[in-house]
């Protein structure tokens, strides 16, 4: 089976394809990250090639296995992560595309006949990320794939070129609800309180859930980090701006990724004041900090809260687009409401 928690749609789709020999030659996978797109694609691969040819993957036969490792011959890796990985260290830190060189790569290997099984697989995880060429080098194999190939693309949002999704079949996996997400958490040892918690931070992805659930600091840091934003709603603008000047350091420094964090867990923040400030209490996803929600919908005006709501998407936007962090994160803070000056927001 492919021991997969949820999308139970998308897996019987490729298991229908399998066993009725209809297996396109390049599927997408797309969905937020911790969703379960990457596990479902390597699944897929394992399932093609399984010495059991069932239309599932047995996970025991020695091909299941060295697809796990990534040890197949005839099955290809490729992410920013391995990009990074044959680059030195502070030049990997600087990359934020998949260049032309690793798809360059990528072709080929796929150019080469099956080494020991029926058909090539090739995995692209981040392929949102492609640079132009990249996707235009990509776009070619996709036109005249040998037909021995299959191609899994793996994307954590659906920015690529049209005419790429347009040659793929396209897997769009959806948040899981959160009774599915406390239940499989339940199943892997989590207390009833500590499942329901983790499965409303999730907003839905089970992969992301079962990570945090074995990784007990990266829950405190989680925490910590909340602690900082209700602690800025009541410091002045000096300990905004020193917070401010701490993650334009960390986006220089080359850890862009947990400057991301922050800003996606202020998203959730400000989303959940407004969930509660419109009674959609069921919605929020900090569901450990109600109390302090509940008070501070109570004091800022719903426009303030969702016009800087918008200020914190903006900004995110404009750091993957390579503006001055410094700027960008202190025009944030500029803008944040705290008591008493709720008419600065803009």
């Amino acid at each position: 089976m492919w021991h997969i928690y949820g999308h139970e749609w998308a897996i019987e789709q490729l298991r229908s394809n399998i066993r009725t020999q209809r297996v396109a030659h390049a599927y997408l996978f797309t969905g937020p990250s911790g969703i379960g797109k990457s596990l479902l694609a390597l699944r897929m691969a394992q399932a093609l090639l399984c010495e059991q040819q069932t239309g599932d993957p047995c996970l025991q036969c020695r091909t299941c296995r060295r697809i796990e490792r990534e040890s197949h011959p005839d099955v290809r890796v490729a992410s920013m992560a391995t990009q990074a990985s044959a680059a030195k260290a502070e030049e990997a830190a600087r990359q934020k595309e998949l260049k032309i060189a690793t798809i360059r790569e990528w072709q080929r290997d796929l150019a080469l006949r099956p080494y020991e099984a029926s058909r090539r697989i090739l995995i692209l995880h981040d392929a949102e990320r492609l640079s132009e060429e990249a996707a235009n080098a990509m776009l070619k194999t996709l036109e005249e794939p040998p037909d021995y190939a299959t191609l899994l693309l793996v994307a954590h949002s659906n920015d690529l070129l049209p005419t790429i999704v347009s040659r793929c079949r396209v897997l769009r996996l959806r948040p899981l609800p959160r009774d599915q997400i406390a239940a499989a958490l339940r199943a892997r040892g989590a207390s009833p309180e500590q499942a329901d918690t983790l499965a409303a931070w999730s907003n839905g992805r089970i992969g992301w859930a079962i990570n945090l659930l074995n990784d007990p600091a990266a829950q405190a840091t989680r925490r910590e980090r909340l602690d900082v934003f209700i602690g800025l709603h009541e410091a002045d603008m000096a300990a905004a701006l020193q917070w401010a000047e701490q993650r334009a350091k960390e986006y220089r420094s080359g850890d862009q990724a947990t400057v991301l964090e922050w800003l996606d867990l202020w998203q959730s923040w400000w989303r959940d004041i407004l969930f509660v400030g419109a009674n959609c209490a069921e919605a929020v996803t900090n569901i450990d900090r109600r109390a302090t929600l509940t008070r501070l919908a109570q004091q800022i005006p719903p426009a303030a809260a969702f016009a800087f709501l918008q200020q914190i998407i903006t900004v995110s936007q404009q750091l993957h687009e390579n503006v001055n962090p410094q700027l960008a994160i202190e025009h944030l803070v500029l803008h944040f409401p705290r008591s008493g000056s709720w008419r600065n927001v803009t």
